[in-house]
């Protein structure tokens, strides 16, 4: 019965993303054959289209939560056991799909105030963003986010328009100071920023100022990101 249940609640979690991918989906189409459409509907459509992501992503979240409790109740049924609960609240803290909080240290790059009349090939791109994630995944972090945009193993970084893309539908402006919250352990991911030429790499070496604060307990929240599955399987050989 509870393996219904989870079916239901996952296809029912499917089904919110795959309406809003699909309204993103006609909105580029009716965008591409209309293009005489007057651009205050297409603000007014694109404005409805974030309401009705913000609506998606709470519908979401209370999905979690339910999910969450009927763990919590089948588990005291003992129709899952308590290690199979405690393997599920893990691997949602690895992909991103729940809030976590711990130790670790937060890393401030602040672009320079010579920078403010410098050029764009001043600025941070997506390889200085991209070289510090990874910096910081070989220290040993767990958790990861930019401008609290949560970094998840299916996260792409990418450069466009003078902003750093961060999954499909967030940015950050290398223009703008930039904050990264890392769980972890403290002594390694302080030691893989500190080490000799760690972040010194393209633009963060000329133009940014960089602050690194421990922090016994650090907040990030879970991704907004959907996650896709849709070309593999569990492999049982």
């Amino acid at each position: 019965m509870y393996s219904q249940i989870f079916v239901a609640f996952v296809c029912a979690l499917l089904g919110f993303f795959l309406a809003y991918q699909f309204k993103l989906l006609s909105i580029k189409d009716k965008n591409s054959v209309d293009k005489n459409k007057n651009s205050a509907d297409v603000l007014a459509e694109i404005e409805s289209l974030k309401k009705e992501k913000d609506e998606l992503q709470k519908q979401n979240s209370k999905l979690f939560d339910d999910l969450k409790g009927i763990e919590e109740e089948a588990a005291k049924g003992g129709n899952i056991t308590k290690e199979m609960k405690n393997q599920l609240e893990k691997s949602r803290m690895i992909i991103g799909s729940s809030d976590v909080k711990g130790p670790g240290v937060i890393l401030y790059l602040t672009p320079k105030s010579t920078v403010f009349s410098a050029s764009d090939s001043d600025y941070i791109t997506d390889e200085e963003l991209i070289h510090v994630v990874n910096l910081l995944n070989y220290s040993g972090a767990e958790a990861i986010a930019v401008n609290d945009i949560r970094i998840t193993p299916q996260t792409g970084i990418k450069f466009a328009s003078n902003y750093i893309w961060i999954g499909n539908n967030d940015r950050v402006s290398p223009k703008d100071k930039i904050t990264i919250k890392v769980i972890g352990d403290k002594t390694n991911l302080e030691g893989g920023l500190n080490f000799i030429g760690a972040l010194d790499y393209g633009a963060l070496g000329r133009s940014y100022d960089k602050k690194i604060s421990p922090s016994s307990e650090i907040s990030i929240s879970k991704s907004t990101q959907k996650m896709s599955t849709d070309n593999m399987t569990i492999d049982n050989k």
